[in-house]
């Protein structure tokens, strides 16, 4: 089984009305609320995937 491709971060398209605070990155690593929900998220992004826009 292929491992699925990784998206750069420069190719990214989001939807319409989408964007992303560079400000905030990494900001709340430090915190164990936001380090759990990052974590899971990461998980599932690795198991699923980005969806196809």
């Amino acid at each position: 089984m292929k491992p699925k491709k990784q998206i750069k971060p420069a190719k990214l398209k989001l939807p319409k009305g989408f964007s992303i605070d560079k400000t905030l990155n990494g900001k709340y690593d430090d915190q164990p609320f936001f380090k759990d929900k990052t974590e899971r998220a990461n998980r599932i992004l690795k198991t699923v995937g980005l969806p196809k826009l």
